[in-house]
């Protein structure tokens, strides 16, 4: 019987991690947000929150991710390239009958308590691809790219619907007439307060901030904003309110008794929209002094400011200078939270790294490569190993041409003044540092942007590679493949090996059947269930795992 009692035990901590001394993990992820629109990265936008934080956790000065929201938000849920399931290469439409796929095994059926808030924009066709049928235990948000931040409508070619839940029930009168981005900083706190236990809660506080909202009313003003602000302005305000939300994160943590055993992530899902001449969401966001924007492989459009908090940190209050990506976070905190890599991965491959060895202990940085993407359809890819970038931009005749140019505000004539103290509080709930505002912003600040940027575009980087030193030019400015062959024939190599194994990216139109005037007004699936299909057919669920608990524990009853 004590035997197999053991048998029992072992089983039911293998594979999850619901146990409620498990520390918490937090990701406040901010929408189209630029490398140069935080403080702590030497911005012109007061993010006093943030910068608490980023200055007393590690700074990740190389984090990339892909060039838009949806290839970005399936490789941090499955810590795969996005490739791997043909979703790499633009943001998904509303209405259209693509998504994630179910196979793909995702961050919250992990096992931990999960909660989405905000943005999905991984598909929704059919009810198995909602978030609460695929791991989380709650959601509050909406599934399409954007939504108005006072009215929850989402807008796409002259059709309009309402897009926001709770859980699988529409809630758009929740949020009627109130702000979005205090309205799902307030959801986070609600949901820290009401999280039993003192670990154990994964939340994914996805925030629409700063993108713009509706073609109609694309920039919609925080409250308090002034009448007469400018684009830019109303940009840092914007940011303001997210900061501000982060702010109250930190605090819920600290009131509840847990901060101490949590885990917080920030970064941006990519670069920032500054001039969108394909969509024309400009957002005004800036990614100086790097080199394009999103939906662009240029670091400006890959490139997001992020930093990790946390007391389990070996050294605080420093700037990596080391790559990461955002495959590695599943891997990463999954080991963070006591599980092996080993669990996950099975026979499917895992692009992910784990780094929180590199994080934690003096051990090496693991990674020292990442593929940044290869663009089926719009032709452009690229590659990185150590300080070497290969990069092959969209032709000029394709729509995403204009994003490789350079863009944003240098803040150059902005100083923090009153700011430039110790940092001790922005959130209050961190102990105080001796490190000011001015030396958290020059140790992550990059080197300038090149004086020759008008030359720098001349080069053709569309029909042949072109390749960078990105440590010592991280403006992309100097193209040196005619000078180092060798080192294009190895990251070119390296990209035909993965166009190998690249699921081509699905070319599906709108479906008329979606239209919200078929659902209430809601944008909904609209599509039945396949027989089989669902999340039920993943791995390592909760459920799954507790009803065969339950049958072990009765045989050994019975035994």
């Amino acid at each position: 019987m004590l035997e197999c009692l053991h048998v029992v035990l072992l089983f039911f901590g293998y594979g999850v991690l619901a146990t409620t001394d498990r520390p918490n993990i937090v990701f406040i992820v901010a929408d189209d947000m630029g490398r140069h629109d935080t403080g702590f990265n030497g911005g012109d936008v007061r993010t006093p929150n943030m910068d608490a934080l980023a200055a007393q956790g590690v700074i990740i000065s190389r984090h990339y991710t892909l060039p838009s929201c949806t290839p970005s938000r399936a490789a941090l849920m499955t810590g795969r390239y996005p490739i791997r399931s043909g979703i790499q290469s633009k943001p998904l439409p509303a209405g259209v009958p693509l998504s994630l796929p179910l196979t793909e095994k995702i961050f919250p059926q992990l096992g931990y308590e999960a909660h989405l808030l905000g943005k999905w924009h991984l598909g929704y066709e059919t009810p198995s691809h909602l978030p609460t049928r695929r791991g989380f235990d709650s959601f509050f948000g909406y599934l399409n790219g954007y939504v108005s931040y006072y009215d929850a409508t989402h807008s796409q070619s002259g059709v309009n619907g309402r897009d926001m839940r709770r859980n699988e029930e529409g809630a758009a009168l929740e949020v009627y007439g109130k702000y979005l981005t205090k309205v799902l900083s307030d959801e986070a706190v609600s949901v820290i307060e009401k999280h039993p236990g003192r670990g154990g809660l994964l939340l994914f506080l996805m925030h629409a901030a700063p993108h713009t909202g509706n073609l109609a009313y694309p920039r919609e003003a925080p409250p308090g904003l002034a009448t007469n602000a400018t684009d830019r302005e109303q940009l840092r305000e914007t940011v303001r309110h997210l900061d501000n939300s982060v702010g109250d994160v930190v605090a819920a943590l600290n009131k509840k008794g847990v901060l101490n055993n949590t885990i917080i992530v920030f970064f941006s899902d990519n670069g920032a929209s500054t001039l969108d001449e394909l969509y024309h969401y400009d957002n005004f966001g800036s990614n100086w002094p790097l080199r394009g924007e999103k939906m662009s492989n240029r670091d400006g459009g890959v490139r997001t400011p992020s930093f990790i908090w946390s007391p389990m940190l070996r050294e605080q209050a420093r700037v990596s200078q080391e790559l990461f990506h955002i495959t590695d976070w599943l891997p990463t905190l999954y080991t963070a939270a006591g599980g092996k890599l080993s669990d996950i991965s099975g026979s499917v491959t895992i692009d992910g790294v784990d780094q929180w060895g590199f994080l934690t202990t003096s051990a090496a940085p693991p990674r020292t490569e990442i593929l940044v993407d290869i663009n089926d359809v719009y032709g452009s890819e690229s590659y990185i190993i150590d300080n070497w970038k290969l990069i092959k931009d969209s032709p000029p005749n394709q729509p995403i041409a204009f994003a490789s140019k350079y863009y944003g505000d240098s803040g150059d004539d902005f100083t923090y003044n009153e700011l430039e103290v110790d940092i001790r509080r922005a959130v209050n709930q961190l102990p105080q540092t001796k490190v000011s505002y001015a030396e958290v912003r020059k140790r992550s600040a990059l080197k300038r942007r090149c004086d020759t940027t008008e030359e720098a575009l001349k080069v053709d980087c569309h029909s042949k590679y072109c390749l960078y030193d990105i440590l010592e030019d991280p403006s992309e400015c100097k193209d040196l493949a005619s000078s180092h062959p060798d080192i294009v024939k190895l990251l070119s190599g390296r990209l035909k090996d993965y166009r190998k194994v690249m699921v081509p990216t699905a070319n599906f139109s709108y479906d008329p059947r979606a239209d919200p005037k078929n659902w209430d007004d809601y944008w909904s699936p609209w599509m039945e269930d396949e027989p089989g299909s669902g999340a039920s057919a993943s791995l390592l669920l909760p459920e799954l795992l507790i009803l065969l608990l339950i049958t072990n524990i009765l045989i050994c009853v019975f035994s």
